[in-house]
């Protein structure tokens, strides 16, 4: 999984990284953001690659791991927006009766 994890990180295109870009003071602001945007999305990339090798590595050790992993997210996830729902209906603000 490993290395075919490397040999996918290679393949990837290398975009410039901001590191590589001249200072903003000789750079035009739209070649500054789609530079931005290069190196976001090749973090991004390098991320989804790092999720997909743990989810084979683990189902491979433990059959059915990445879908007990994402039942219990979701379940996690359930509770916490009632949790968080629950907060927000006792942080009702208290207005002054008028008489």
């Amino acid at each position: 999984a490993i290395a075919m994890f490397n040999n996918k990180l290679n393949q990837l295109p290398r975009p410039k990284t901001v590191n590589d870009l001249p200072p903003p003071t000789n750079l035009n602001i739209d070649q500054w953001i789609k530079a931005l945007q290069r190196s976001d999305r090749l973090f991004y990339n390098m991320m989804a690659l790092e999720v997909w090798s743990i989810a084979k590595t683990m189902d491979k050790m433990f059959p059915g791991f990445w879908h007990r992993f994402m039942a219990n997210r979701q379940e996690a996830l359930k509770q916490f927006m009632q949790q968080k729902k629950g907060e927000a209906t006792t942080e009702t603000p208290n207005f002054p009766k008028s008489d």
